[in-house]
């Protein structure tokens, strides 16, 4: 994903903030100030609006194919699908925070599980897909929560009501005219 615009519509208190994300580069809308916020690189992994998402998760800004070595560690089967675990370790003087990365990807590329180490091999945080639900003519991950794990008992979830594939975007829907004020 190149290009992203998120928008916000719940809970109340955060409607219409919004993020871009538009060439490696992200910025951040809040109507209360009514203010766009590029943020800088050495924020990308700092909490997305007080979320367990990272800015760099809602930006998928860590090239995983780019930045690092790739192992099959297995496959197992899951309600009927293939799945791969393959654990993600960067090169050594690649510009990602993570020591290792684990991910279970079901074989039609649904990410089921993402597990983030730190370079000490210690579990920081885990993103589970829980929902997988057919909108826009595929099979998505409609729900997925991510969970730090010093933090059991608090998660993040986004949730996906409804998703259009294969449609014309507008070049000007990712600029950052449309993110101050939205024309769709």
């Amino acid at each position: 994903m190149k290009d992203s615009l998120v928008r916000v519509i719940k809970p109340k208190k955060d409607k219409g903030n919004a993020t871009l994300t538009k060439n490696d580069k992200m910025w951040s809308f809040s109507p209360k100030t009514n203010r766009v916020i590029k943020i800088p690189s050495s924020m990308m992994n700092q909490s997305w609006m007080g979320s367990d998402f990272s800015n760099n998760d809602v930006a998928k800004a860590d090239n995983l194919l780019k930045h690092y070595t790739h192992t099959l560690k297995g496959i197992k089967t899951h309600q009927g699908q293939k799945v791969f675990i393959i654990e993600a370790v960067p090169f050594e003087y690649a510009p990602v925070v993570w020591g290792r990365e684990v991910l279970k990807i079901r074989a039609d590329y649904i990410v089921l599980d993402h597990a983030f180490y730190d370079q000490d091999n210690i579990l920081v945080k885990k993103m589970v897909t829980r929902d997988i639900k057919f909108m826009g003519g595929k099979l998505i991950a409609a729900t997925q929560r991510m969970q730090k794990a010093e933090k059991p008992a608090e998660w993040t979830e986004i949730v996906v009501k409804e998703a259009q594939f294969k449609i014309n975007v507008p070049r000007s829907t990712f600029t950052l005219s449309n993110l101050r004020n939205p024309r769709f």
